[in-house]
């Protein structure tokens, strides 16, 4: 289904990797929808002009958001003419829907910028998923833990006509799954309920199976957002569901997404979609009646966790969602960590959901 746009078009962005690698630097970025693999070298930036400085400068800061700006704009002017051709800002009007399938097989241009007469100049590279590595997530599904002994066999697979690198660390067991479909990357497209057009390189999030009414939330399965510790506490609440009765209100999972028919790689997985906002966004304006029941719930379902021994890991409004039945919802099992909320030794235990949970109820206004 396609989306209107009628403003003017901006680009989108969003950084996939910024890392100092010793001397050097590594920045991995999407912008409208094509992936950047840019390789910042030391002595590669020595020469006239200030570049190996400006250069150092930057590595040596690159957590302060305000130098991250700047470098962002350094590098981007030296490649604005490339990217202008092959990744204008898209056209106003109707939008093409797009599909997990397409959005993770983003095409990448892989550079290396040198000092050129004191000048950053990039040096295109041939595009090598081996080197420069691949945007989608990609963990083995494996049909019994007996294949777990086969699983550094492969370092590669072949997803469409290229050759993709393997985080074979990364598996799955289906069995220990419950009976949940498996969809295709493809079938699954983004809704953009009017996404603004600087956003359209961010992950989608909530998608439509192509052909049905069906609407999930999809999360990738990235190894740093825990999504296999999601998994597991996802199967768990929905092969012991008699065990999970109301006032239980978490997300459930619906659905495995994987790369295609052919291998068994998983992308993300999907949970049913729940309309609403999130405790974080209610809160501000909510009756101190309405906070007391949404702690409430939150405090119950939570309790029924912990009486069956799963740990809800990052407890935070964020992770609340407040749903059309004014109902307060836990979601995000991924076990991350907030520092306002726990000490970081307490973070993934019981104790630390508690201590997370009381500090969430002072900040609501309801726990004095």
């Amino acid at each position: 289904m396609d989306e209107s746009n009628t403003e003017t078009s901006i680009p989108s962005y969003r950084v996939l990797e910024l890392t100092p690698l010793g001397e050097d630097m590594l920045y991995v970025f999407l912008y409208n929808l094509k992936r950047f693999y840019i390789d910042l070298r030391q002595r590669d930036l020595v020469g006239p002009g200030s570049l190996l400085n400006d250069f150092k400068s930057f590595r040596d800061n690159i957590d302060d958001p305000e130098i991250i700006f700047q470098f962002e704009d350094w590098v981007m002017d030296a490649l604005k003419d490339f990217m202008r051709e092959v990744a204008p800002n898209p056209e106003p009007g109707p939008r093409k829907a797009l599909t997990l399938l397409e959005y993770f097989s983003a095409p990448t241009f892989a550079f290396h910028i040198i000092n050129q007469e004191g000048n950053l100049y990039p040096v295109q590279e041939p595009y090598d998923p081996l080197l420069h590595g691949c945007m989608g997530p990609r963990t083995r599904i494996v049909d019994s833990p007996l294949n777990l002994e086969n699983r550094h066999q492969d370092t590669c697979a072949i997803i469409g006509n290229t050759k993709i690198p393997l985080e074979t660390k990364e598996v799955i067991v289906r069995s220990e799954f419950p009976t949940v479909p498996l969809i295709l990357a493809s079938e699954l497209e983004r809704i953009d309920d009017g996404l603004p057009d600087d956003e359209l390189s961010d992950i989608p999030t909530k998608v439509r199976r192509i052909g049905t009414e069906d609407i999930f939330f999809f999360k990738a399965g990235f190894r740093d957002h825990g999504h296999i510790r999601e998994l597991e506490i996802l199967s768990k609440i929905g092969r012991q569901s008699d065990q999970f009765k109301q006032p239980f209100l978490t997300s459930k999972l619906a659905g495995l997404v994987v790369w295609n028919s052919n291998e068994p790689f998983l992308l993300g997985f999907l949970l049913h979609y729940i309309e609403g906002e999130t405790l974080a966004k209610r809160m501000r304006k909510a009756s101190i009646a309405e906070k007391t029941k949404w702690f409430q719930q939150t405090e119950a379902t939570m309790r029924l966790l912990h009486g069956n021994g799963i740990v809800w890991g990052d407890a935070k409004p964020d992770n609340v969602v407040i749903n059309l039945a004014g109902d307060a919802v836990i979601i995000d099992f991924g076990g991350g960590y907030t520092p306002d909320y726990v000490e970081p030794e307490l973070q993934q235990t019981f104790q630390g959901d508690i201590l997370t949970l009381e500090n969430m109820g002072v900040k609501m206004g309801v726990i004095l």
